[in-house]
């Protein structure tokens, strides 16, 4: 019987897959990243080369671009191979919820607690949830979560093979970006260690803090094994534009009138709560985490899934502190462990697993399509269809939104104006680029000055307003969605 009841973890994991399941068609509808990362994962395994030069844009084109999310491109690829668009989802909800479940089982193991640790891993999920997107920054919730794990078995002086943490950073520099987010938990707790061996707390020992500077050094070097060197750090030290990062939401403050970011402001006052109640008696490192990982989180809404994973497994091991003053409570918690630790019913997650690709693979059959589709309402859907059989030739304007779409769907017959990776294309072509879509500030002469020989934007902006009334302009299609106009 032990083999078939399903653990907590088995039903949060099988929760959180299900759920990210569900979000498919709505990840799918909020932006057109996925199309960029497709196509280059499809020529990795085509041309069995990693570019790291632009072949994707006219405005760019032949300029370094470092590929520093090639392996998660890869993944992608491969999974949209498998089972299309379904395929990329299910593999999504897969990482997302690895990650997830292995920030419950680290708060678990931290607090010996499974009631109080999975309604704070639930409030985690969601609040994280704002986030989740197939796109390769999945990864950095599943590597974070590991790094952290590995970085407190350290510091409480558990024996753990320095070479994990090198070997860790290697994939995941060549995974996402957010591999910086690691090298900043590390010094979280190296800071941490210096003021705690100064206070001479008994964990701060000098071999903790050895093998902590041991661990930074050898990450640090493995960061820059990528096919472009330390490429990625120039990209990631290069993308700091105060104007591109206030064009999109994710990289905003969080909009509390928002209801899906109330979760994240719950876990934000429990954090201050749980930590007051002890009387901030944490490890510093966990302090400098916590705060260090909430101020990156207001700064920008897209790091909420990283303050969500990082405080999660603290607050457990507060409420920990908290609930031994009630000695009923924590031996019914006991209780609850000791039978969550007997049961074996690893089979629940796999048949869940197997149930989504069984679903949609008999959905593809049935439909010949698969279930998850771009949002026709979002992107030009019906215009590229058009285009397939009407191809343009000459350089396109194309809305910043649609890139990665129009690759998917248009490359490399088509090459794109701008697409989503901002740091690649940089200010002064983001502040062309608005200046073009919204007729602004000589903007007919930037069209020139670029080479513009046709434009494929939404219907009723201001340049498809502005160009429908020059006579050396026509319009070629026009939906509800989307215009094409051709000079």
């Amino acid at each position: 019987m032990k083999y078939f009841l399903p653990r907590f973890q088995a039903i949060f994991f099988l929760a959180v897959f299900c759920g990210a399941v569900l979000l498919g068609p709505k990840m799918l509808g909020i932006d057109s990243d996925l199309g960029r990362h497709l196509v280059i994962g499809k020529y990795i395994l085509e041309q069995r080369e990693i570019p790291t030069t632009d072949i994707f844009s006219h405005t760019k084109n032949g300029e370094s671009r470092p590929p520093y999310e090639w392996l998660s491109q890869i993944f992608f690829a491969l999974a949209n191979r498998i089972l299309g668009l379904d395929g990329v989802v299910i593999f999504t909800a897969l990482v997302i919820a690895g990650a997830f479940t292995l920030v419950y089982a680290e708060s678990t193991r931290r607090s010996g607690l499974p009631l109080p640790t999975i309604i704070l891993a639930i409030l985690a999920a969601a609040a994280g949830s704002v986030h989740w997107l197939p796109r390769p920054h999945v990864f950095t919730f599943l590597f974070l979560t590991v790094w952290l794990g590995r970085l407190e078995r350290m510091r409480s002086a558990e024996k753990i093979p320095l070479w994990q943490f090198p070997l860790i950073m290697l994939f995941w520099a060549n995974l996402h970006g957010g591999f910086v987010f690691g090298l900043l938990a590390w010094a979280a707790y190296l800071a941490g260690w210096l003021v705690d061996y100064w206070l001479k707390k008994d964990w701060a020992t000098a071999e903790v803090g050895k093998k902590l500077l041991v661990i930074g050094l050898l990450s640090l070097a493995a960061s820059c094994i990528t096919p472009d060197g330390w490429g990625n750090w120039r990209a990631l030290l290069g993308n700091s534009s105060v104007y591109i990062l206030s064009q999109t939401i994710e990289t905003m403050s969080p909009d509390f009138h928002r209801s899906g970011m109330l979760p994240f402001l719950v876990l934000i006052i429990l954090s201050f709560l749980l930590t007051a109640l002890i009387g901030f008696r944490l490890p510093t490192g966990h302090l400098f985490s916590l705060a260090g990982f909430a101020a990156l989180s207001l700064l920008m809404a897209r790091n909420i899934p990283l303050f969500a994973i990082v405080a999660t497994p603290i607050l457990a091991a507060s409420a920990r502190r908290i609930l031994d003053q009630f000695p009923v409570w924590i031996k019914i918690e006991s209780r609850l462990a000791e039978i969550e630790n007997s049961l074996r019913g690893f089979i629940w997650q796999v048949a869940g697993i197997l149930a989504a690709v069984i679903l949609f693979s008999r959905y593809q059959a049935q439909a010949n399509s698969s279930f998850n589709q771009f949002n026709a309402r979002v992107f030009p859907v019906a215009a590229v269809n058009w285009l397939e059989a009407n191809p343009q030739s000459g350089n396109m304007f194309n809305e910043f939104n649609w890139g990665g779409y129009l690759l998917q769907r248009l490359w490399p017959h088509q090459l794109v104006f701008i697409d989503s990776q901002t740091d690649f294309y940089g200010e002064a072509l983001a502040r062309d680029y608005n200046q073009m879509l919204n007729a602004q500030n000589d903007w007919d002469a930037k069209l020139k000055n670029y080479e513009i020989d046709w434009v494929f934007v939404s219907n009723g902006t201001p340049l498809a307003q502005a160009l429908e009334t020059e006579n050396h302009w026509r319009v070629l299609y026009q939906d509800e969605t989307s215009i094409i106009l051709r000079k």
